[in-house]
């Protein structure tokens, strides 16, 4: 009887062993959240400079850092490597930002990233980090009880595989008129060229692609051509396969406007105005539609109108015809004496909408101070009459705030490394995108010349914030090919 127990206690404490073992100790350097995250899970793997062992040069005051990894699958390390300057089996870039408390963080599902077979028996995450562009600095774990490095062996739950499902499309925008070559990753999905679909779809709109084939199971390359009049703003992304069903990755593309199409009521002065620009909007009562009279010798013209963001929403910071604008100004148009009327203004100043907005258009219906007389742009190929969508041309857009000349940046266009001169000493330095979305946070920016590496960033306008440690700030931007 004493031996049967001895050998129960002994079975449970092996049992209990290889659990430790497979599943390991966190590195100190190292947390990921959710603690308890599986490889099918969304984790942010965040990385303590502090706590690493270096055998080259520090991590420490790098703006980001690279992560050169592959995960354990069977008790096999270093399987499905990622290296630190590739990219993911899912297409993310292996960069990690910086935090405002020094450390560094990246977001990542490790299914997708790795591109394991699903249901792979994988227990760590394998990892080495480095400045992203050499190894004359890195970071990494120290051995047990020693001041030695070693790689890091991160431990994570295997977890249950997911249903089939879309991940992204890359690159996940485009403009009017545009013809992009995308490349669409699936989760556990089965990709064939014979009998997968995909389209677009936004309300009751479709938009098919031109062209694509399938690389493999999980990977679609395809051509896509955004038509000229296709909606503004977010659109699903669908794909069907015969094993899978019908797959949708929600607001997965968004279709810009470049500018579009003007309609033929409206000029504007100078033709590639932004928000931010003053400009003279004209208005042609001859040209325009109207629903109840028309505004052909009106005595005067008023518009109401606001504006559309970026992200399609349109009809936003809206100006009624009988109010002002932010800045004061009232809405009725000059007369031109040869029937025209118009109105100089800068709509960042006159709709109040937030510095660094992105704007793509001015939505309008004109009326001659009541709704008895109206003015308003005729529907594509009909006589029905529908709103004023103003083309602005936001690619040029620029932050309405004053550039000190203490601050420059060049080059701009920029490729790959961005210089930044200042005269003054600035505490924080951000950079944020079009969406507003800071993708590089730095405590201190020095006053000589500064380079920063933004090869990983994704092409498009971006802008800087610079804070002094008085809470004065400053605004530039620039654009990264």
């Amino acid at each position: 009887m004493k031996t049967q127990i001895l050998h129960s206690a002994i079975l449970v404490l092996f049992i209990f062993c290889c659990s430790i073992f497979s599943y390991g100790q966190m590195p100190a350097a190292i947390s990921i959240e959710p603690e308890n995250a599986t490889v099918y899970d969304e984790v942010t793997l965040t990385f303590d400079v502090d706590e690493a062992c270096f055998e080259a040069g520090s991590l420490s005051g790098l703006p980001y850092i690279a992560i050169h990894s592959g995960v354990t699958i069977n008790g096999s390390i270093w399987q499905n490597v990622i290296n630190f300057d590739g990219t993911g089996a899912n297409g993310q870039t292996p960069i990690l930002t910086l935090n405002p408390d020094d450390t560094y963080s990246i977001t990542y599902i490790p299914f997708e990233f790795y591109g394991f077979p699903s249901g792979s028996n994988v227990t760590q995450i394998c990892a080495v980090f480095n400045n992203g562009n050499n190894w004359n600095q890195d970071g990494r774990d120290f051995e047990p009880g020693g001041a030695n490095c070693m790689d890091f062996f991160i431990p994570i739950l295997p977890g249950t595989p997911p249903e089939p499902g879309l991940n992204s499309i890359v690159p996940n925008e485009g403009s009017h008129g545009e013809t992009l070559s995308v490349q669409i990753f699936g989760v556990n999905t089965h990709f064939t060229n014979a009998t997968t679909q995909l389209w677009l779809s936004k309300e009751a709109e479709t938009i098919n692609f031109d062209s694509f084939y399938a690389a493999n199971d999980t990977l679609i390359s395809a051509q896509l051509t955004i038509p000229e009049d296709a909606t503004l703003g977010f659109w699903d992304l669908n794909v069907e396969t015969p094993e899978d069903g019908l797959m949708t990755l929600v607001d997965g593309f968004k279709i810009l406007s470049q500018g579009g199409v003007m309609p033929a009521a409206i000029s504007i002065d100078p033709p590639d105005a932004t928000a931010y620009d003053e400009l003279t909007l004209t208005f042609d009562p001859t040209e325009a539609c109207f629903e109840s009279g028309t505004l052909v010798g009106a005595s005067q013209v008023y518009i109401h109108s606001g504006v559309t963001l970026i992200t399609g929403e349109k009809w936003q910071y809206v100006i009624p015809f009988d109010s002002i604008g932010a800045n004061g100004q009232t809405a009725d148009l000059t007369d031109n004496g040869n029937g025209t009327w118009s109105i100089t203004y800068t709509p960042y100043e006159f709709y109040g909408f937030e510095n660094g907005t992105v704007v793509t258009e001015i939505c309008a219906v004109f009326n001659n101070g009541t709704w008895d007389l109206d003015g308003r742009d005729f529907e594509p190929g009909t006589s029905n009459c529908m709103d004023f969508f103003i083309p602005l041309n936001y690619e040029q857009t620029k932050i309405n705030e004053i550039i000190l000349s203490a601050v420059n940046i060049y080059p701009n266009p920029v490729g790959e490394q961005l210089n930044i001169v200042s005269e003054g000493n600035y505490g924080f330095f951000e950079i944020y995108n079009q969406l507003g979305d800071r993708v590089r946070f730095e405590k201190t920016v020095n006053s000589s010349c500064t380079q920063y590496d933004v090869s990983h960033f994704s092409p498009g306008l971006y802008f800087i914030c610079l804070r002094d440690f008085e809470g004065k700030v400053i605004w530039v931007k620039f654009i990264k090919d």
